[in-house]
Order: structure tokens, then C-alpha cells, then sequence
């Protein structure tokens, strides 16, 4: 199983509006232009924004100068909340193992398996935890 392009694409938007804004070049980024800039379709953009925005790692205003700037500081937002935004706690690996032998070997390698895809996704989690948006703007201005 993989992850939803949605997640690398939200990262981008948060990475996007954080700059924008905190260079002073926005107070709040205009959707559309968000969807041309990053070569997004409306309907994605709008779909990523909305799950952003229910995590309240993003807030909207309508009207002329509206648009969507971050509700907390870049330093505040890790990649980790971007990806339970979107993906929303789904597993990384598949872990429903239905085995139609029985016995001491079989449990205990379904359960060596489950052990390792738990301990692989607890280390993806900790690296996304320890990556904030101002750590990648950080880098993006080097």
C-alpha cells in the first residue's frame, strides 16, 4: 500500500502558503492561484485544503482578499500532522494476515511480520514528528 499523492501534494501546499506569507508577498494566498502554481487541479486543491483546514492547520477567508494562510506558525506544523490530516490514520502496511495454517510457526511468524511493519511505521512516524515546515522553508532559502 502506498500513501495518496494527497499527502506529498499537501505538504507542498503548506510549504507553499507558509513561504508566500511569511515572506510578505500574501496575508492570505488566493486558492486558484495556489491550484495554477503548483500545477494542481481546482478540485484536488480544494479537496486537500478542506482536510487541512478541519486539522485547523490552515484557515480561509472569503472574498476578494481571501484565500489561505496557516493557522499556527510554520514551526509548529510537522510533516506528521500534514500526513494524519490527509491520510487519517490509515496503516502504512496491511496487516490483516489470514492464515489458513495453524500452529506455533505460523502465529509467530505473523506476529514477527506484524512487529516489523509496526516498528518501520513508529520510525516513519518519529522522522515526519521531527520535520516541521519552517525545518523545509529552511531549506528551500539556504
Amino acid at each position: 500500500m502506498t500513501y495518496s499523492l494527497a499527502f506529498s501534494q499537501a505538504i507542498i501546499v503548506t510549504l507553499y502558503v507558509a513561504d508566500k506569507v511569511e515572506q510578505g508577498m500574501f496575508d492570505f494566498i488566493p486558492t486558484t492561484q495556489l491550484s495554477d502554481d503548483l500545477n494542481m487541479s481546482p478540485s484536488s486543491t480544494s479537496s486537500i485544503l478542506r482536510r487541512l483546514n478541519r486539522a485547523g492547520l490552515i484557515e480561509t477567508r472569503e472574498g476578494v482578499k481571501g484565500g489561505v494562510r496557516l493557522a499556527v506558525p510554520s514551526a509548529e506544523v510537522t510533516v506528521l500532522d500534514i500526513f494524519d490530516a490527509i491520510e487519517q490514520n490509515k496503516p502504512l502496511f496491511q496487516q490483516n494476515v489470514k492464515l489458513r495454517v495453524t500452529g506455533q510457526k505460523p502465529d509467530r511468524a505473523t506476529k514477527a511480520l506484524i512487529d516489523v511493519f509496526s516498528d518501520a511505521e513508529a520510525a516513519m512516524k518519529a522522522r515526519l514528528q521531527a520535520t516541521t515546515i519552517e525545518d523545509l522553508r529552511a531549506i528551500l532559502n539556504a
